[in-house]
């Protein structure tokens, strides 16, 4: 009887033996497996970073500055046209059949935003519209250091004018405090008679 629970016993200690040698590398795979797809979908990525007040999504690469409030950024492995939310610069790129006039103060203000950003990494805040009727993204836009919003360095500098576009609201009132500022100093455009 007691060689039967000997053997009983050593067999359920071989058969536990042989789930280990199966469940544990099975696990291993598991793990692994979770480990390769977190990376893949949330380290390799752009990423957001939530402040709060505030979400901020990238890094993302500025690829090329259209004008003084639209640009490109290489997103998910394509390009992605961005429109500032929030102001509007003077034309610089319009087509002659749009009717708008391509002014000095336009290429200046590009020339602005291109020394601002071209080539560097920003990151993109997003209001309640992310896109608008032309299909560009709509966002703001922080530089590198992830607190210098590059719509409050425009208006601040005056090289732009607040354009207030329903939904889109989050700043709007401080981008008019800022505008008045700069107009009060004459900066930017506010110093000439694009008033």
């Amino acid at each position: 009887m007691n060689n039967k629970r000997l053997s009983s016993k050593a067999r359920d200690k071989k058969r536990i033996q042989r789930l280990r040698r199966i469940v544990l590398p099975v696990l291993a795979l598991i793990v692994i497996l979770a480990l390769v797809l977190f990376k893949k979908c949330y380290l390799e990525r752009p990423g957001t970073i939530d402040r709060g007040d505030k979400v901020l999504h990238g890094p993302y690469k500025v690829e090329k500055v259209v004008d003084g409030d639209t640009f490109y950024i290489k997103m998910d492995g394509k390009s992605e046209k961005v429109r500032l939310i929030g102001i509007d610069a003077p034309e610089s790129v319009a087509p002659s059949y749009s009717g708008k006039e391509n002014t000095d103060e336009g290429k200046k203000a590009s020339e602005y935003l291109e020394k601002l950003i071209k080539g560097k990494t920003v990151y993109l805040e997003y209001d309640l519209d992310t896109y608008d009727q032309y299909g560009r993204l709509l966002a703001y836009v922080y530089l590198s250091d992830e607190e210098t919003m590059v719509q409050e360095k425009i208006l601040s500098e005056g090289y732009a004018q607040v354009m207030t576009v329903q939904p889109n609201v989050k700043y709007a009132e401080e981008f008019l405090k800022l505008q008045r500022k700069a107009r009060e100093e004459s900066r930017g455009f506010w110093g000439s008679s694009w008033k």
